[in-house]
């Protein structure tokens, strides 16, 4: 056996010339491992006798590697049968570099129209998933990136393939009517009626659109301005009532420290809440009761005891047991009810 000194690029996820790629990920390698046979250009030991090409050898140590320039690649290593002239001779024009070319023979498993797995060029869908049958040499590839490619249908027979989209077996991408717009033919009469006037020439046509289009584009600069301006105006109109509701919770609030229905401590808290729901706070204040002061308290005192002696005569309160405590609670009062009722000062 000739083993070659130079590893053979089988595959390669670039787009072939029938217009579909195949990631290399997705190919299965365990049927070829089993047999790695090496053909001439997919050519099976079929026909006459004297038309027989006979397998070449086999490719051994397989592996997946990145190339530069042409990305993730299936390789391997080709080694040609030293007993037959045919593939020796192989052999020597693939060592002097004559033939370059590997060409992977594939059975498609499932293949993928997901828009993520598309590049350039790709006219058919994705081969995501394959079995790799055998690998040949070839000498020109469908791919510039140094390979060929062969498909096989379910019986294992090799597919003809054409490089034009009509390979059945190959589903072809949909095109996406988001980014593909289809030709639109109107007639002058739907254009005019379109337009609102008279077009007798594609020119005219053709100036009328344009006319169009930058009358469209000056209306919405001026929608976009008159939108920036109300935007300003409707800030400044914001920013004003702001300050106008904070003067109104400022004086509501205060008051309420003032009248003792809430302290100091709890301005804030009421003043964020009256912020936020200015009516609701103005009811719970409106309805609180203020805490006494210490003179309002003396002042509601002394008015009681002015109550408790008023109109009253000098025998009413002996009567009710009344004097002693006036005496103590108003010793002017009690002096000169002493001098009404005895009609002299009191020396006590």
């Amino acid at each position: 056996m000739l083993k070659a000194t130079k590893r053979l690029i089988i595959l390669s996820e670039q787009v072939n010339k029938y217009g579909f790629r195949a990631l290399v990920d997705g190919v299965d390698l365990a049927q070829y491992e089993r047999n790695p046979i090496l053909l001439w250009m997919h050519y099976r030991a079929f026909g006459k006798k004297n038309e027989v090409i006979l397998p070449l050898g086999n490719v051994i140590e397989l592996k997946v590697e990145t190339i530069d320039g042409i990305g993730k690649c299936l390789t391997g290593l080709p080694v040609f049968d030293d007993t037959d002239d045919f593939a020796v001779s192989i052999y020597n024009k693939y060592e002097n570099g004559t033939l370059r070319m590997g060409s992977a023979g594939l059975l498609p498993v499932e293949w993928s129209s997901d828009e993520t797995l598309i590049i350039q060029g790709q006219r058919g869908e994705t081969l995501a998933r394959s079995i790799l049958e055998e690998v040949s040499i070839a000498d020109i590839g469908a791919d510039n990136n140094a390979l060929s490619i062969a498909l096989y249908d379910s019986n294992h027979t090799r597919i003809e393939l054409s490089s034009s989209d009509t390979n059945a077996v190959i589903p072809l991408l949909i095109k996406n009517k988001k980014s593909h717009m289809e030709k639109i033919e109107l007639s002058a009469a739907k254009a005019a009626a379109i337009l609102g006037t008279d077009v007798k020439s594609v020119d005219q046509f053709e100036t009328k659109v344009m006319e169009v289009v930058q009358l469209a584009a000056s209306q919405k600069t001026e929608i976009d301005n008159l939108k920036n301006q109300n935007q300003t105006l409707q800030k400044k109109v914001d920013d004003a009532e702001k300050i106008q509701l904070s003067s109104k919770v400022e004086t509501l609030v205060q008051g309420a420290v003032d009248e003792r229905k809430i302290t100091a401590d709890e301005k804030p808290h009421f003043v964020t809440l009256a912020m936020a729901d200015y009516a609701s706070v103005e009811k719970i204040l409106g309805g609180k009761q203020g805490a006494p002061t210490v003179q309002s308290q003396i002042q509601t005192k002394k008015e009681a005891k002015v109550s408790l002696y008023a109109n009253k005569t000098w025998e009413q309160l002996d009567q009710e047991g009344l004097l002693i405590k006036l005496k103590s609670d108003d010793p002017n009062l009690f002096k000169e009810l002493f001098k009404a009722e005895f009609d002299k000062e009191y020396e006590g």
